[in-house]
């Protein structure tokens, strides 16, 4: 893993809503609903953070092995790679 900080663009507006975040990307009227483990990551990602430290956050609130949490950190970042700003 790196140490690269990953996070979310400045310009989006989000809001928790039930059990999950709605992010809104402004400039292309683009939505995404986050759910699941994303909930937990999200705050994470809008402060700035990086891979081994979303994976440590997955490991530590869902008591899953690292590798599971290696593979699920992949794909949620694949998933919001629009979101998220150029390193």
């Amino acid at each position: 893993m790196t140490s690269t900080t990953i996070r979310t663009r400045a310009e989006l507006v989000w809001q928790e809503v039930d059990d999950q975040v709605v992010v809104l990307d402004p400039g292309s009227s683009t939505y995404h609903g986050v759910t699941g483990a994303g909930t937990t990551l999200w705050p994470l990602l809008v402060r700035g953070t990086t891979r081994d430290e979303l994976v440590a956050e997955l490991r530590a609130v869902f008591s899953i092995d690292g590798s599971r949490a290696e593979e699920d950190v992949e794909v949620f970042l694949a998933e919001l790679a629009p979101f998220l700003q150029e390193p």
